[in-house]
């Protein structure tokens, strides 16, 4: 961390910056992050670690969006926008838990995924190295929510309009 500080809008507003100094594989260019909240009773590297969280979870809004083209509200009603949202949910932890299954027992992954992932895991050893620095332990163990590939989404919905058996698709 580099600062934290008390800072006023224009409106007079007392709001929080925080400024971070990513480590190893935190940031692509390294460089110092700023991020201002309105939250004041929780540690600075906290505030640091939930802004750089948000992208994880933008990812997985995007993959609503672009892939599964959910691109709407289903109503104007807030209760069936609250319905949507919680189905958008259910849906993307399902595709996760089905992803993990066919994983287990059927030995079927993402290998591009899985590729991807360990070239990124590599860079930040290396990035860190280079800083005569280690990957943190919570960084290496830390699940993000993941994008289903379109591959896997198209598969999904081939078989689930052909109402198959999981085996007979698997194939």
């Amino acid at each position: 961390m580099l600062a934290d500080d008390l800072v006023a809008t224009s409106q007079g507003v007392m709001m929080r910056r925080v400024r971070y100094q990513p480590g190893p594989g935190q940031s692509r260019d390294g460089l110092p992050m700023e991020f201002i909240t309105s939250e004041f009773n929780l540690p600075p590297g906290l505030i640091a670690w939930i802004y750089q969280r948000r992208w994880a979870v933008a990812k997985v809004f995007d993959q609503l969006k672009n892939k599964l083209e959910e691109t709407k509200a289903w109503s104007s009603r807030a209760e069936a926008k609250i319905a949507q949202a919680h189905f958008l949910c259910l849906t993307h932890n399902l595709m996760e838990l089905l992803a993990r299954r066919v994983a287990t027992e059927q030995g079927i992954r993402d290998q591009a995924g899985e590729r991807r992932a360990a070239a990124r895991r590599a860079k930040q050893a290396r990035d860190a190295a280079a800083r005569k620095q280690s990957v943190g332990n919570l960084l290496i163990t830390l699940l993000r929510p993941l994008q289903r590939s379109v591959k896997f989404i198209r598969w999904l919905r081939t078989h689930w309009r052909s109402h198959a058996p999981l085996n007979a698709a698997l194939s």
